[in-house]
């Protein structure tokens, strides 16, 4: 079968929407280390006979395990049958009967045995750098898929940590390595990066082991659903007492003596000098903790400040922090303070293999002499640690099976409590997680601007220092004399509502209360809200571009490192037309500040937007990329971030989603989206479409329909579609009399300057623009929901719809960033080969497909989604491997996805010197800021 043909039967029959096995396998291997149940029995041994008495006094650890694990796989596996899921938990938790390694099959699995087998199971036993274990019955491509999926059940390094070999290994290579040395070769650019979850899980874990012990840190730091606890504080707590654990285990592993951890801790009392108080708030903690007790547990306060006595640097870190990597990694971690530890998540690998050594030892006296004392305490310490940083991992790595923004925002949102310690080295530590340690040639972080400009200097002052330090540790490392290159691309937030009840996982019904609201009836909101709908997030982002626009006016020469805006987050919150107007407004600062002789001929700003990643039907997604491309992203160019919606085959989406529940005011734009195209409604002529047959008296009359539901009287289809197109262009010429500005207001003085003679039919579209912004009745109105079922006539409508829009990009040389595993998380891809990539841009032509759109790669938030930028490359080549197409075929298409990202980069080289443009970007910024004149070396 030749390589175009496997191709195609890859996108189809290859790829069934059903929960992957290796997911089921990842979570079953999981259980015992990452559960929350075995936290709360504190579980030390998997006991294969599942058959002791359970009482209230004396539960059975595993029993309640399994019971658990069935419980939740049940739902999720679907096609699996019981006796399935027990060959998987046999396969994983048990020594098989009869095993020539095991003199005694059938008994209990102590932890420290079944972690060492479970690394051993996935990788190779090598020093230093490991690769993926590949078995004589496992495919290759299988045995990275299913490490893969494992990594994100629990931390890689745990796994790396357990490798019974020295020196340890630090690293796995499951990135083909002709792949790599061909990208950092040519040299390879991270495009998508958000810096706000810019750092790996080592990294975020040894931060937040800091975090844990500044001053400031409240007991309400951690809110939101979803957490693998009760509420924040009670996750907090946990974390205190797994960390004040920590220092404990690591004192008592440095003494050489054979004593007992429970002697050790009392003997704390008298060497310490400690204070009763603190020594019984120690004890109650290692107590509450090695039982999984809450009840035990001290309060927030005395734990907090026990734990701030036990690390020496936290409050240094908290106004003082670590301005370099190394930094980091000697500060953050206590166990690094106190073992003077540099390198690299040091602490954490010390306290794993040293507690893993010890409790096999202890296992072998045990062997040797029956009625050997136990050091139970310790065991059931150590498994609570690791647990605690498992449970940790998995409320910061989005869970799989989570589909939509929604979800992804509270994992990102979860970050905020570790970042602290990291914020003096973000750049350096942004540049190091995207190339996973290798020298890459660009990259572009994201941030959120502040609300006035001189915090947003300060911000950029930081990075650039930061950045100066990776110029001065790389130097000519990228070969050729070059140097890196770095920008910033400032990104507006969408979100959904002032109180953020939507992000708490308290939605109120319908809409009410959001942002989209006219006038709000709560009890935040005892009048109308001004401006009508939008209006007050349209001025809080105001004053981040008013904000961005001030800077660039007083520094032109920060559009060097300031290269591109952005909006990102809740893409489903904010219609693109409230947007529209901050793009133009902060594109036409960045215009004049590039023509200012001060910026030393600074290139023009540049433009993204992520778009058509979430949506409710695939055509909601596909006309928000529309409205982006065409008035938002206008003619200069840009990129666009994932719109997988461009490349997911509707006829499989139909018939895995089956119907869509929406609110009738979406619908409604999406078939005015659907009839401008078929009938060239103000289009370009890029974007003209043939229409299916019988379709458009479809949409005319469900548009009637709509309109009269929503505004309560009947519109036509020509006036609805005047009406989007007057609303997307509300600040332009020659619908708009004057430049646009920014404010609460704004919007109210846009309709005034509107000049209503260039809008056709333009009594009535006034009077409809008027009522859907100000109208709280059509507002309620259009949050009833209606069913749609996706039907062949709605399948032939998206096939056409998605091919003229891809024609359009296509034409206007947008490019669009593909983050894989973000999609394959966000998207609920299930498997890779799934990816709209392997359709939007095809390995190798297919006769009769839509023209390929240019893909750029990143790597979008290395902590929520767990990899980096070489790592997506080398899942891309794993899904079109698996898709059939042979290894000549992707690498030439991987070559061209990496000159495509190279060639849409934002960066630019600093000239004459990357360190020199570096200084005076500092100096200016000191300048602007007032702060003292520094020589930099």
């Amino acid at each position: 079968m030749s390589g175009a043909g496997q191709g195609q039967l890859g996108l189809g029959t290859l790829t069934p929407r059903r929960v992957p096995e290796a997911y089921i396998r990842a979570e079953v291997a999981s259980f015992p280390l990452t559960h929350l149940k075995a936290f709360q029995t504190s579980l030390t041994v998997l006991d294969p006979q599942l058959d002791g008495r359970m009482s209230h006094s004396q539960p059975h650890p595993t029993r309640e395990l399994w019971r658990e694990c069935e419980k939740s796989l049940s739902e999720h596996a679907s096609g699996w049958s019981l006796d399935r899921l027990i060959a998987v938990r046999d396969h994983f938790w048990f020594i098989p009967p009869g095993d020539a390694d095991e003199r005694q099959p059938l008994r209990g699995v102590p932890l420290h045995r079944y972690l060492r087998r479970l690394a051993l199971t996935h990788l190779e036993r090598r020093p230093g750098v490991t690769e993926v274990a590949q078995r004589s019955d496992i495919e290759a491509v299988d045995a990275l898929t299913h490490y893969r999926w494992l990594t994100f059940a629990l931390p890689e390094d745990l796994l790396l940590a357990a490798m019974p070999v020295s020196p340890p290994a630090t690293r796995v290579n499951i990135e083909p390595p002709l792949l790599v040395r061909r990208l950092l070769d040519r040299g390879v650019t991270e495009i998508h990066h958000h810096i706000g979850a810019g750092m790996d899980f080592p990294l975020m874990w040894a931060s937040l082991l800091s975090a844990l012990g500044a001053p400031g840190l409240r007991s309400d730091a951690v809110q939101g659903p979803g957490l693998p606890s009760r509420d924040g504080e009670e996750l907090l707590r946990w974390l205190l007492a797994a960390a004040v654990a920590r220092c404990v285990l690591a004192e008592f592993l440095l003494r050489s003596d054979d004593a007992l951890l429970p002697d050790f801790v009392w003997s704390l009392k008298r060497s310490r000098g400690w204070l009763p108080g603190r020594h019984r708030v120690l004890r109650q903690a290692l107590e509450a903790l090695a039982r999984g007790r809450l009840a035990l547990l001290p309060d927030f306060t005395a734990l907090h400040g026990l734990y701030q006595d036990l690390h020496p640097t936290a409050a240094r870190n908290s106004f003082e922090p670590p301005e370099t990597l190394d930094e980091v990694w000697r500060r953050c971690d206590p166990l690094a303070v106190r073992l003077h530890l540099s390198k690299p998540n040091a602490g954490e690998r010390w306290l794993v293999s040293h507690a893993l050594e010890r409790l096999e030892w202890l296992e072998a006296e045990a062997a040797k002499k029956e009625g050997a004392v136990k050091d139970e305490l310790f065991s059931h310490l150590f498994w609570q640690v690791v647990r605690a940083r498992c449970l940790t991992y998995r409320a910061y790595v989005q869970r799989p099976m989570t589909a939509g923004l929604q979800w992804f925002i509270r994992f990102y949102d979860r970050v905020h409590v570790a970042r602290g310690p990291l914020s003096a080295a973000r750049a350096e530590v942004s540049y190091h997680v995207a190339g996973g340690g290798q020298p890459i040639a660009a990259l572009e972080v994201r941030i959120t601007p502040a609300s006035n400009s001189m915090t947003l200097a300060q911000d950029l002052w930081w990075l650039t220092r930061s950045w100066r330090h990776v110029l001065e540790q790389t130097g000519s490392s990228l070969g050729s004399g070059s140097t890196p290159e770095f920008g910033v691309v400032l990104h507006l937030n969408k979100s959904r509502d002032p109180r953020r009840q939507w992000a708490r996982g308290a939605p109120p019904a319908y809409g009410m209360g959001t942002y989209a609201e006219p006038h709000p009836k709560s009890q935040e909101y005892e009048q109308v809200r001004l401006g009508g709908r939008f209006a007050e997030y349209f001025d809080k982002q105001s004053l981040m571009a008013q904000a961005t626009a001030d800077l660039l006016a007083a520094v032109p020469r920060m559009l060097w490192l300031v290269r591109g805006l952005d909006v990102a987050a809740d893409e489903l919150s904010v219609p693109t037309w409230v947007v529209v107007p901050l793009f133009r407004y902060v594109r036409q600062a960045a215009a004049r500040a590039a023509a200012s002789s001060a910026s030393r001929n600074a290139p023009p700003l540049r433009m993204t937007a992520h778009v058509g990643e979430d949506y409710r039907h695939l055509m909601e997604g596909l006309r928000r990329i529309f409205e982006c491309v065409y008035y938002q992203l206008d003619r200069s160019g840009g990129r666009l971030g994932h719109a997988t919606a461009l490349g997911v085959e509707p006829r499989i989406w139909a018939e895995s989603v089956g119907a869509v529940m929406m609110p009738a005011e979406d619908r409604l734009w999406d078939l005015v989206f659907e009839w401008r195209l078929y009938s060239n409604h103000r289009l370009p002529v890029a974007l003209s479409v043939q229409p299916p047959s019988g379709r458009p008296p479809q949409v005319e009359n469900k548009l009637r329909e709509l309109s009269e539901l929503v505004f309560g009287r009947c519109y036509l289809p020509h006036q609805l579609a005047e009406a989007h197109h007057v609303l997307h262009q509300l600040w332009c010429p020659p619908l708009s009399r004057g430049e646009g500005g920014v404010g609460l207001d704004a919007f109210t003085r846009a309709f005034e300057r509107l000049d209503w003679l260039q809008v056709q039919g333009h009594r009535q579209v006034r009077r409809l623009l008027h009522a859907y912004r100000d109208d709280e009745a059509v507002f309620q109105r259009g949050q009833r929901l209606v069913d749609i079922a996706l039907d062949d006539s709605e399948v032939a409508a998206l096939q056409t719809v998605q091919d003229g829009l891809r024609r359009l990009v296509g034409a206007r040389g947008i490019v669009v960033e593909v983050n894989p595993s973000s999609n394959l998380l966000i998207g609920d891809l299930l498997d890779l080969r799934n990816h709209p990539i392997l359709r939007l841009f095809p390995p190798q032509a297919q006769e009769g497909a839509p023209p390929p759109v240019p893909i750029a790669l990143g790597a979008d938030d290395p902590i929520v989604f767990s990899t980096f930028l070489l790592r997506e490359y080398s899942l891309l080549h794993e899904a079109a491997t698996g898709a059939g197409y042979s290894e000549r075929v992707v690498q030439e298409w991987l070559t061209a996805i990496r000159q495509t990202s190279m060639d849409a980069r934002f960066t630019v080289p600093w000239r004459p010197t990357a360190l020199g443009m570096a200084d005076e970007l500092l100096h200016e910024l000191e300048h602007y800021l007032r702060k003292p004149f520094i020589e930099y070396d």
